[in-house]
């Protein structure tokens, strides 16, 4: 007996793109996990040069609210604040991958389990690394989902 899943196209297409992130990043924050050293020098870098273009267009205030931002950021910027944001990513990651697989097979509890792992990728961050590398990793680290999420909202009405 075989049993045929009804799913709607744009559920279908939401849990690919769910699948597809995850994996992505799973493997993303594996290589962070595994080189975090290399990871903390090239985030500095990052975090640098930005802030050398952010220096040439702001004001005298904005400019040392800037660099003392700047600063802390690179600060923190550490080969363990890196293992320890992709500890956190990598949790996230697997939770996001098997709430997909749940709400593929139209699972509500999955969008719920979603929904948790996105708490967790945004409140983790803060409380664990904290400042702003902490504010910063959270906010990317969810805000693709955030919107994601919605989606799967009004998905809802098709999972049991």
């Amino acid at each position: 007996m075989n049993e045929t899943i009804d799913r709607p196209p744009f559920l279908t297409f939401l849990c690919y793109l769910t699948f597809i992130s995850s994996v992505f990043g799973l493997w993303t924050q594996s290589e962070r996990l595994w080189n975090p050293g290399i990871m903390a020098d090239e985030t500095r870098e990052r975090f640098e040069t930005v802030r050398e273009k952010l220096d040439q267009q702001a004001g005298s205030a904005d400019a040392r609210t800037m660099e003392s931002m700047f600063e802390s950021i690179i600060e923190q910027t550490t080969p363990e604040t890196i293992k320890t944001g992709a500890i956190i990513m990598l949790i996230f990651e697997s939770i996001s991958l098997y709430a997909a697989y749940l709400m593929w097979n139209l699972q509500k509890k999955g969008f719920y389990l979603y929904l948790a792992g996105i708490a967790i990728a945004f409140l983790a961050p803060m409380l664990i690394i904290g400042g702003w590398l902490g504010t910063i990793n959270s906010i990317a680290g969810v805000l693709l989902s955030m919107f994601m999420l919605i989606l799967y909202a009004f998905n809802l009405k098709h999972m049991e």
